[in-house]
């Protein structure tokens, strides 16, 4: 079951990205900034959810969620590059 949430997770927050893009903030700033923030997250939602009793739940969710935004940073970054464009 958990596998099936992680999965529709997963997918849903790629469609969200390629339709709605990612907000200003996160798009204007470096990708080095997302990777520690989102390792941030990740450990914010361990120590939560470790003190609410749901930590694996959270934990996987914000991985999950960090690892989309991830991917669609980078991939945006390198069809910048292959445009020519200096990143």
């Amino acid at each position: 079951m958990t596998f099936v949430y992680l999965l529709l997770l997963f997918f849903g927050s790629h469609i969200y990205l390629e339709k709605k893009g990612l907000p200003q903030f996160i798009d204007n700033s470096k990708l080095r900034y997302v990777l520690v923030g989102s390792i941030g997250v990740i450990i914010l939602s361990i120590v939560l959810g470790t003190v609410l009793w749901i930590g694996a739940f959270c934990a996987m969710t914000a991985t999950v969620l960090s690892s989309s935004i991830i991917a669609y940073k980078f991939r945006s970054k390198f069809e910048k590059m292959e445009r020519g464009k200096s990143v």
